[in-house]
């Protein structure tokens, strides 16, 4: 790849995982409440919840959908890093 493509692919790719980090740290922080607030931490929640253990309230949705969101952010910025590792 030319040197000068190598770079704008470079830094588009770290500008893309600086968001990257910003949004797991974010869905972090709001994951880290819902496990305050129910004193368990989200490995058990995520295993109640799908056994169905612990009801239909909103909160254990957005709970949920946060570890989701979580996760489809961590495998996005381990993809872009692997790529990052390739060109540097």
């Amino acid at each position: 790849m030319l040197a000068w493509l190598s770079a704008v692919v470079g830094e588009a790719l770290e500008r893309e995982a600086g968001l990257l980090r910003v949004k797991a740290r974010v869905l972090r922080g709001r994951i880290k409440r819902f496990e305050e607030k129910y004193g368990m931490g989200s490995g058990e929640f995520r295993e109640r919840f799908e056994r169905g253990e612990l009801g239909d309230e909103e909160d254990f949705f957005v709970w949920w959908s946060l570890l989701e969101a979580l996760s489809q952010v961590e495998k996005r910025l381990n993809s872009i890093e692997r790529e990052l590792q390739k060109i540097r």
